[in-house]
């Protein structure tokens, strides 16, 4: 699993920056001229700054992956890998255009072209925890969990690494895929020393937990999941799972309706009409 938090670059919403008058509605190309020209105006005032063409690239590939970012993260990889490609255009060394890339291509299930872009990034900041968590991820939802681990200790031994929960709780996917499950635990232990209460890590205990025949431990943690995301359509299921099976028919019914009601064409949305209609 992986948050967009973990990519290490903030959507720039030009349209909200301040830097263009009135409603007019304008193009990516246009928003970036202005940008640039604004950038280097007051860089040129302060501190005696002298645009370059290398810079000027440099710039314009960092906005357009701003704008695959924020793409992306609205469930538009198509048109993100559109803006992305004129990043690499701008500028062929920007790691964190292929990096993105590699998240737009493994959404569209285009796995050797994830594979390229995650690993051209990793060609050119090999050391970046951010990268590593993101292909580490992409090994682990692709099955490959021994060549998984080793992308992602390598993030979580990175002291400077601003999210490492993420590469923790990935970590611990792929030691459950490996069937590790005390090596699982371990690390989503890691991961919650980092962050009290960290609904992945809490989640994915009251799995382990579940499957391993303790349906009141993995209640009560996901009891705390669902205090902070009332509308978490996996938790919502397994929690009326585990009621069903201890009997709280009621209770198993009102956490499916509330699966239902927050994500229908979900997974786990779709599995809790199933039961729904199983045990109505």
């Amino acid at each position: 699993m992986r948050r967009f938090a973990g990519l290490g670059m903030g959507v720039l919403l030009l349209n909200g920056c301040g830097l263009f008058g009135g409603n007019e509605a304008t193009t990516p190309e246009q928003q970036m001229a202005a940008f640039i020209a604004h950038e280097h105006k007051a860089n040129a005032a302060s501190s005696g700054f002298k645009p370059t063409p290398a810079n000027t690239d440099k710039a314009k590939a960092g906005i357009y992956t701003s704008l695959g970012s924020a793409y992306l993260q609205d469930g538009h990889p198509r048109q993100a890998i559109r803006e992305l490609r004129l990043a690499i255009a701008d500028n062929r060394n920007y790691a964190d255009a292929y990096n993105i890339m590699g998240l737009a291509y493994e959404q569209l299930r285009q796995k050797e072209l994830a594979r390229k872009a995650f690993l051209r990034a990793l060609s050119m900041d090999p050391k970046n925890p951010e990268y590593l968590n993101n292909y580490g991820a992409f090994l682990v939802n692709s099955g490959s969990y021994a060549e998984a681990l080793v992308e992602l200790k390598r993030a979580t031994a990175d002291p400077l690494y601003s999210t490492p929960q993420f590469a923790w709780i990935n970590l611990a996917q792929a030691y459950a895929g490996l069937k590790d499950l005390s090596a699982a635990r371990d690390a989503l232990n890691r991961a919650l020393y980092l962050v009290p209460n960290y609904p992945p890590a809490l989640q994915m205990l009251a799995e382990l937990d579940f499957k391993a025949g303790k349906a009141d431990a993995a209640f009560d943690h996901l009891r705390v999941v669902l205090a902070q995301e009332p509308d978490n359509a996996d938790a919502l299921l397994l929690a009326g799972r585990i009621a069903a099976q201890q009997g709280r028919t009621t209770q198993a019914q009102s956490f499916w309706q509330r699966c239902v009601t927050a994500s229908p064409y979900s997974v786990a949305g779709k599995q809790a009409q199933q039961l729904l209609l199983q045990n109505g």
